[in-house]
């Protein structure tokens, strides 16, 4: 009996010893060995020097650049500008709450993942999103590049050679941006750029055997507007090359896509509800204007046109094609029975628009004004109290307005007229005169005179 009893109570003791001995991690003091903090080793340090290390990489994490590299160029951010910090607090309490959580067994799970396989946190930083966002947006406008279809050029008209585009994923390079605020190893990121490739290919167009420029349209843009320039010339690159099928309709807001920032797009001056004000995209209607012009003259049918609400000063009266994405579109179909394909070019302060097919037109058009009415302004008066009175002054000075139709002709070789059509009936509205004038002032009648202007009057008296 007494020697059971020994035995028990001997196995009892090696339990305990041996539980003790297992359980001994938890007691731990100092951070569990194989915990990493932005992949360097912390294990065995205490809390406060754990909270040391962490100041001290925050010194020398925001004096560390980040350097982006794309072939041959390299960019740099500087940590300051996206106002990063580490944060300091809740890191330490991430690291040293490794192994501290959960039931005995999860925890002893833990320290033993972390001691033969190692376990590593992130760095826990702030940083200002939007401020990334915008670096990050104008490295994409730096990188990236639209691809460029084969086409044909209308100096010359030889084929011009297709070239890929260029995209920098913008999400993406902010992940590797973080990740790269995260390490203390490394502090260089390879842009995420990726190839895109054209839809038309200089020998798409040798087999479709378009060589002759059916019609061409130039208009002129004002050089030193460096945005609206921009937005003219982007959207020239965006509708050049492309390839219109017969019986297929070309449609530019398809073609040209969404005037936003992030599809290169800047702000400037643009005429909405008749009055010029700045938004993104002004000057995409220029292009399609131009566009409309060339298919006119080159005989294709028009599917959908609207036109400004005030006169322009690139085109004529009627011969405008205003567009505003998802709202407004210029669409036109090839009628013809070969495909043909627009192309457009900027020289200086030129805007080129050709349309290309496979052989030259057999017939002569014309686009004429066959009609034009002008609308004379009216005159609004609104009273001014800085005026004296019977003094007036033009505040704006009116324009006139116009209804116009215009007209497609079409005649043979010879010159015989072989068909004659209304474009559109179109009316732009005038631009009021503003007169203001001062107003004449009423006499102010006092209190005073008015009580002693009122009959004395005694009760139960009729005067």
């Amino acid at each position: 009996m007494r020697r059971r009893v020994g035995i028990i109570l001997a196995v009892t003791i090696v339990i305990i010893g041996l539980a003790c001995w297992l359980a001994r991690p938890l007691f731990s003091q100092t951070v569990y060995a194989g915990v990493s903090v932005a992949n360097v080793e912390v294990g065995g340090k205490t809390h406060e020097e754990i909270g040391q290390l962490l100041a001290m990489w925050q010194k020398d994490q925001r004096a560390r650049p980040i350097l982006l590299s794309y072939e041959n160029t390299t960019f740099r951010i500087e940590p300051d500008t996206i106002d990063y910090s580490i944060d300091a607090e809740a890191t330490a309490a991430t690291v040293w709450q490794y192994g501290r959580e959960g039931s005995l067994w999860s925890r002893l799970k833990k320290i033993h993942k972390a001691e033969t396989e190692g376990w590593s946190i992130p760095l826990k930083i702030k940083y200002n999103e939007d401020k990334l966002n915008s670096i990050a947006e104008q490295l994409r406008e730096t990188v990236s590049r639209p691809p460029r279809n084969a086409t044909l050029s209308l100096q010359t008209g030889a084929i011009v050679p297709e070239q890929d585009g260029l995209d920098l994923s913008v999400s993406e390079l902010k992940e590797l941006v973080l990740l790269a605020l995260n390490r203390t190893d490394s502090n260089l990121v390879t842009l995420p750029v990726t190839s895109v490739h054209p839809e038309i290919t200089a020998s798409d167009l040798e087999n479709n055997g378009i060589r002759e420029l059916v019609a061409i349209y130039t208009t002129l843009f004002n050089t030193e507007d460096g945005n609206r320039s921009a937005n003219v010339k982007l959207s020239a690159q965006k509708i050049n090359g492309k390839l219109v099928y017969p019986g297929q309709i070309f449609s530019y807001n398809d073609t040209v896509g969404p005037r936003e920032k992030s599809q290169g797009f800047k702000e400037a001056m643009e005429l909405i509800n008749g009055e010029l004000v700045p938004g993104v995209g002004g000057g995409v209607c220029q292009v399609s204007s131009t566009l409309y012009n060339a298919v006119l003259l080159a005989g294709l049918d028009i599917v959908e046109r609207t036109n400004h609400s005030k006169p322009l000063s690139y085109v004529p009266l009627g011969r405008d094609a205003t567009v505003v994405y998802n709202m407004l579109d210029f669409k036109f179909m090839n009628n013809s029975p070969a495909p043909i394909m627009v192309m457009a070019e900027t020289v200086d302060n030129k805007l080129i628009v050709g349309i290309f097919g496979q052989k030259v037109l057999e017939k002569n058009i014309d686009i004429i004004t066959a009609q034009q009415q002008v609308i004379q302004p009216a005159i609004v008066k609104k009273a001014d109290p800085a005026l004296l009175p019977g003094q007036t002054k033009v505040e704006k000075q009116g324009k006139p307005g116009y209804e116009v139709t215009v007209v497609r002709v079409i005649r043979d070789s010879t010159g015989k007229e072989l068909k004659r059509e209304i474009v559109s009936r179109d009316t732009y509205a005038p631009d009021n005169t503003l007169i203001k004038f001062g107003s004449e002032t009423k006499p102010v009648q006092s209190e005073m005179q008015s009580v002693q202007e009122r009959p004395f009057v005694l009760p139960g008296v009729t005067p």
